[in-house]
């Protein structure tokens, strides 16, 4: 057991060194958002927060809710892409109504979540970038973003919170 955390430890530390991290641009990516409209790092709304998730991940779940009211208070786009390859536009979109501030990015005629997820070197989920206004990731979270670490990373990304 203590070799299986250990290696699940050493593959999220390797996942983060190589990771999109902070100070660089958002990878080029060309997704829709639920009406049909294409969404790049040049036409989102920023400061952000892009959200990578699974339908079938437990902790996305727990923590969906708080990330929904912080998404709620400060007014900030939440961007959320599954990296699970099974989750259809019909799965994602029954899943988000019960996070309606969330802006689910769906499959393009260019893209794929998935392959959008590899670009940002995700190796698992949830993992939340934090964007400012020039596209720059400000912060990466591997796993849970606290509430508390999660609106100083919205201030680094010059957000004014409520």
């Amino acid at each position: 057991m203590l070799k299986r955390w250990i290696g699940a430890v050493h593959l999220l530390l390797l996942g983060l060194a190589l990771a999109v991290g902070p100070g660089q641009r958002l990878p080029e990516f060309a997704l829709l958002d639920p009406k049909g409209n294409l969404v790049t790092p040049a036409t989102m709304k920023k400061p952000a927060v892009i959200v990578f998730w699974a339908s079938w991940c437990p902790v996305c779940r727990a923590e969906f809710p708080g990330l929904h009211r912080v998404a709620e208070e400060t007014k900030v786009p939440f961007y959320v892409i599954s990296r699970e390859p099974k989750d259809t536009r019909e799965v994602v979109l029954s899943y988000m109504k019960a996070y309606p501030r969330f802006i689910p990015l769906l499959a393009s005629d260019k893209d794929k979540p998935h392959e959008v997820a590899d670009r940002f070197k995700v190796v698992g989920q949830p993992w939340t970038f934090v964007v400012d206004a020039e596209g720059k990731v400000v912060a990466l979270f591997a796993g849970r973003a606290g509430r508390e670490a999660l609106l100083d990373a919205l201030l680094l990304a010059g957000v004014e919170l409520p």
